[in-house]
């Protein structure tokens, strides 16, 4: 039931805000959608990038998050849950999202894609 409701909740979201992406947008405008979008994340992973069992992702690279996305969305990295929202994504709320949760890193400071199973640098 509440993976259902997470699912309809992310839906929503995608259907809704789709027409704000446009090829010309700007940087703020895509952080504004990834941040959006983001807010289903949130709903496991948390905000402040602790890892207490499910990885934190505020703390990745916009590299790091794309490679994890793209390994979910094709099979390679396992999570019914962050495969079906991967696979749900299109090319341009990736690109929303990674843009938006890469900023968080570059506020914090922090790293994760290591401990997070991400190949670094």
């Amino acid at each position: 039931m509440v993976y259902r409701l997470i699912m309809c909740g992310l839906a929503w979201v995608l259907i809704c805000n789709a027409p704000m992406l446009a090829a010309d947008e700007g940087r703020e405008r895509l952080l504004r959608y990834g941040e959006q979008l983001a807010g289903e994340c949130f709903t496991c992973h948390r905000r402040d990038g602790v890892d207490v069992g499910i990885p934190g992702i505020t703390s990745m690279t916009e590299e790091e998050l794309l490679i994890a996305l793209t390994l979910y969305k094709t099979g390679q990295r396992k999570n019914k849950v962050v495969a079906s929202v991967a696979a749900s994504l299109d090319e341009n709320q990736v690109r929303a999202l990674v843009t938006y949760l890469g900023s968080l890193n570059k506020q914090t400071g922090a790293r994760a894609g290591a401990k997070a199973g991400i190949p670094t640098k």
